[in-house]
């Protein structure tokens, strides 16, 4: 007679809404998704976000895929993110210049997959995004802190610089820096998930910031950890 363990139930899946204006495209998307344990709970138009499915759902995570004009209005995107209230949302688009990521980012984006990026990328993305962490392109971090037209931007704490940070948390501060997740940090310098993540929330205390971006800003401004 065998005996089922309580405790060997599975974690239920994530939820997943999708914003797309291509109704193939989010079925596709859907039925992809659908293979790797992510739940899609809704598929809507960019243009239905008005009567605020988001806020009914609430899903784990949104996934949008907006097209661009030639003009690069951001609008769309920038009401995805309004709508979304405090859900998570990973965008799937075309290359960005860097002015119009820096605009996403400080609007709220938590994420950006080039749909020129294989379909494991996207589910590592939602993942991490899920997870609480921002995920950008270490390249398109760099391009947006060197072209960034938000100086002085953060409110900084101004008694605690980069020098109240203990040896590990400056070397966890610059690789952040340098786009680096926490599953990356965790490897390079030898140290569990969980400490990485310690030390950033010890990291965002001692300078006053609030996130990733804010943190690779700081220390793009006051020179290496």
């Amino acid at each position: 007679m065998s005996v089922k363990n309580k405790n060997s139930k599975k974690n239920p899946p994530k939820s997943v809404v999708l914003v797309d204006d291509k109704v193939l495209y989010r079925e596709a998307l859907a039925g992809h998704l659908s293979k790797h344990c992510l739940n899609v709970i809704g598929a809507f138009g960019f243009h239905e976000l008005a009567s605020d499915p988001l806020n009914v759902l609430q899903p784990d995570i949104v996934l949008g895929s907006p097209n661009l004009n030639d003009e690069g209005d951001i609008q769309p995107i920038l009401s995805l993110i309004k709508a979304s209230k405090e859900c998570p949302v990973l965008l799937i688009s075309p290359p960005y210049c860097s002015k119009l990521v820096s605009e996403l980012i400080h609007a709220g984006i938590a994420g950006i997959v080039l749909k020129t990026q294989p379909f494991n990328i996207l589910l590592k993305a939602i993942e991490r995004v899920i997870s609480n962490e921002l995920w950008f392109d270490r390249a398109l971090i760099t391009s947006v802190l060197k072209n960034s037209s938000y100086p002085g931007q953060f409110m900084v704490n101004q008694h605690h610089g980069l020098g109240s940070l203990s040896k590990r948390e400056r070397e966890v501060a610059n690789l952040v820096a340098k786009g680096f997740n926490t599953a990356s940090i965790s490897k390079k310098l030898n140290i569990c998930e969980k400490t990485v993540q310690n030390h950033i929330y010890s990291i965002y205390g001692k300078l006053g910031v609030k996130d990733r971006l804010e943190l690779a800003r700081f220390v793009s401004d006051n020179g290496k950890a």
